[in-house]
């Protein structure tokens, strides 16, 4: 069975065709995870300058966690004789 000049020219228009829009949608595909890329990168940078912890909150923290230890001790060293008497 052989094929017409016609219908070889048709079929590898058809191909050449094929392979355009697999090519134009495989560029589509990459401009939107491009852009899906850079829009999470730029949120990723948007949370990290909002909501990490600065160091001067780090030093607050561990100034009142240092204070109530101190508190907890001065209470639990101040009242020997309740502990025991509990025991």
């Amino acid at each position: 069975m052989e094929l017409s000049a016609v219908a070889v020219s048709i079929l590898l228009m058809l191909t050449e065709l094929v392979l355009t829009a697999v090519v134009g949608f495989q560029a589509h595909l990459f401009k939107q995870i491009s852009a899906a890329r850079r829009e999470h990168l730029e949120f990723r940078i948007e949370v990290a300058e909002r909501e990490y912890v600065r160091a001067e909150h780090i030093d607050k923290a561990m100034e009142k966690l240092e204070d109530r230890l101190e508190r907890r001790l001065q209470h639990l060293f101040n009242q020997p004789t309740l502990r025991n008497h509990s025991q």
